[in-house]
């Protein structure tokens, strides 16, 4: 996992983990922590706790941290 967050590095992605997506430009990785940022603030995700990644789609202006999902009826 770590070798391919490497080629994401620069690039707004998401991540989900363990019921939470999260949404933000890979800037790093120290250890076994991804670090992604989105709008000056950073958020440090546990690489061995990542079950995807894709990258973000939508270009539009998001708060960091967990993406709302509709919740089904």
């Amino acid at each position: 996992m770590k070798k391919f967050l490497e080629t994401r590095l620069g690039k707004e992605i998401d991540v989900h983990c363990e019921g939470a997506v999260i949404r933000g430009t890979a800037v790093r990785i120290e250890d076994n922590v991804l670090f992604l940022e989105k709008d000056e603030v950073v958020c440090y995700i546990n690489i061995d706790r990542i079950i995807a990644v894709w990258d973000s789609r939508e270009k539009k202006s998001n708060p960091p941290g967990f993406i709302a999902t509709p919740k089904e009826k």
